[in-house]
């Protein structure tokens, strides 16, 4: 006679909202990274209205805070989860990355609290997050080392370009007692972040299209990263020596352009949410040209003005797409929901173009109506990120 047990299994452990948020580093990097780009860019809107002003420069407000409080917070959770799989290791420990966090955004918070009054007392605030950031390098490095796979070419190179990151900190702290704020600007814009992203991309995008799109078949150049590499140190030197960086901009927009043609990303194939990654990767040649443009009208002595436009076609068109893009493939993969892009997803998408282009166009134009289209791409920043937190941050407080 077989008997069947009457007994039920345990119900698993109730955990809050709190406890699931910090269970899993995507979870509370991301969630850190919005909160803190909602705060930062809402009091950059307030000072270009006057209703607020600080007590620093913009150019270390806006550029250190967005590289190393906001993106960094993102590029931590997305590594954090998957250097582990490229490494064969063992999932990251909560013990371990949350010392990250409070030091990056207790370090962000301070940040803004002292530049309301002091710029120099914002060297303590500084201090914080950097040690929050060589933290996160070690826990990277660490597991690098402690790896035995073969093939750790993509990791190396992510943690060459969060070497450059600790650089751009380092000469950030040197800018408040000597000129180096054109190094400490390269260094941290194409060193770190267009590096991290361009290093994401090239291993995520084909990769993901192969697995999605029937017949696709992988065609990356072997010294793709080597050749990229090479040409954006020739560009922070000589933009940090004032030179003229045609040579350098000219190779940057060839090399790239070459290799995303050589790709042969199946726009028309390919799901909602990998076209609008396809599109995002096209910005860096548009923002290369026109560094070209500039770089060349500039040698023959009737240089046209961009301002910042090519910065911020990649900050804004490349960067914060593949942000959005892959953050939102993280969030549904380790939810146990389809990554896909519905029309919620694709409008937010699109906005995030129609930002970029009016960011580019102020730039061109400024004399039609520069600081009315800073503060609406101020408000299209925010809005796309509250609406994103809207619909895809309340999972992160899910079991």
């Amino acid at each position: 006679m077989v008997f069947v047990s009457s007994l039920t299994p345990p119900e698993p452990p109730k955990t809050t909202a709190l406890q699931n948020l910090k269970a899993q580093p995507h979870r509370i990097f991301f969630f850190a990274g919005v909160m803190q780009g909602l705060l930062f860019v809402s009091l950059l809107g307030f000072v270009y209205t006057g209703l607020f002003s600080l007590h620093v420069s913009l150019g270390l407000y806006h550029a250190y805070a967005m590289a190393f409080v906001i993106f960094t917070q993102f590029f931590a959770g997305f590594l954090l989860t998957v250097f582990p799989r490229y490494l064969a290791r063992p999932s990251v420990a909560q013990k371990t990355y949350m010392p990250i966090v409070w030091l990056i955004n207790g370090g962000g918070v301070l940040f803004i609290a002292l530049s309301l009054f002091s710029q120099k007392a914002t060297l303590l605030a500084m201090a914080f997050i950097f040690v929050g950031y060589c933290l996160l390098f070690k826990t990277l490095w660490q597991m690098q080392k402690a790896s035995h796979v073969s093939a750790k070419k993509d990791t190396t190179w992510m943690l060459v370009a969060f070497a450059f990151g600790m650089l751009s900190q380092l000469l950030f702290f040197a800018d408040f007692f000597v000129d180096v704020y054109r190094f400490a600007l390269g260094s941290g814009f194409y060193l770190y972040l267009f590096l991290i992203v361009l290093i994401v991309s090239q291993k995520m995008m084909p990769f993901f299209t192969s697995n999605t799109v029937a017949g696709y078949t992988i065609n990356k150049s072997t010294y793709f990263l080597e050749s990229v590499f090479a040409a954006l140190m020739l560009k922070v030197l000589l933009e940090g020596c004032e030179l003229n960086a045609f040579v350098a901009d000219s190779a940057l927009f060839a090399i790239v352009t070459y290799e995303l043609f050589k790709w042969r990303l199946p726009f028309s194939k390919a799901p909602a949410i990998l076209w609008v990654l396809f599109l995002s990767i096209w910005w860096v040649p548009v923002a290369f040209a026109l560094f070209v443009v500039h770089d060349f009208s500039a040698l023959l002595s009737a240089s046209i003005y961009i301002e910042k436009a090519p910065l911020h076609a990649l900050a804004l068109g490349y960067f914060t797409t593949v942000l959005i893009g892959f953050g939102t493939r993280v969030i549904l993969g380790h939810s146990g929901r389809t990554p896909k892009a519905d029309a919620y997803a694709i409008t937010l998408f699109g906005l995030i173009q129609a930002m970029t282009l009016l960011r580019i166009f102020a730039g061109i134009f400024p004399q039609i109506g520069y600081m009315h289209a800073i503060l609406t791409v101020a408000g299209l920043w925010i809005l796309i990120f509250g609406l994103w937190a809207k619909r895809y941050i309340k999972i992160l407080f899910e079991k």
